[in-house]
């Protein structure tokens, strides 16, 4: 009867020492995932608020321009370019707030959550490229919409290169910046992978 009760007392223990390890994990877990979740929001906000700013910029930017008198071939190419240039900036961080919003580290496991960042990643890394090549379609676009209230003299053609050069390499700079947070966050969850093991 003696070994039966010892048995029923290690019984009861195992299971609340089994009950202490996974509350331990998942407070660890918790603690741990504060950063990347916040990192994370961080991503989410700055998607959304690309998507909605972008066209809002540009038109109120250029809402002197947006008058019957300067309507000719060459305002309806440049807003053209420019529509084309925003509806893909505003596709590209639509996908990525989709994908970043989808990402549950509290409720996905590390693996799935780390996938969804890769491929949040992959999204991001392409970027550079089509920013690349679309900056210099937006920039002949505005150029082209407000056509008929510039005077191209030395003065504005040098203004105009330097606000191009400018906006381009700082533009380059917010992508490396954004590309290591990334990286980060990516490393961060994987790294939780220690603790559940």
């Amino acid at each position: 009867m003696e070994i039966e009760e010892l048995k029923a007392i290690w019984q009861q223990y195992d299971s609340k020492l089994d009950n202490l390890e996974r509350l331990n994990k998942k407070l660890i877990m918790e603690t741990l995932s504060k950063k990347p979740q916040k990192k994370l929001n961080w991503m989410k906000y700055r998607s959304l608020y690309a998507l909605i700013s972008a066209p809002v910029i540009i038109i109120v930017a250029l809402q002197d321009y947006w008058k019957i008198e300067n309507i000719d071939l060459k305002f309806i190419i440049g807003c053209f370019l420019a529509f084309l240039v925003i509806v893909y900036a505003c596709y590209v961080e639509f996908k990525s707030f989709m994908i970043l919003k989808d990402v549950d580290l509290s409720n996905d496991s590390i693996i799935e959550s780390a996938r969804k960042v890769s491929a949040f990643k992959s999204i991001f890394a392409d970027r550079l490229k089509s920013d690349i090549m679309s900056y210099p379609i937006l920039f002949a676009g505005i150029i082209l919409i407000g056509w008929k209230s510039f005077r191209f003299d030395t003065h504005t053609i040098l203004y105009m290169s330097v606000l191009f050069i400018v906006a381009l390499f700082w533009g380059i700079k917010q992508y490396k910046s954004r590309k290591k947070k990334i990286d980060q966050l990516h490393k961060e969850i994987l790294d939780l992978n220690k603790f559940i093991e």
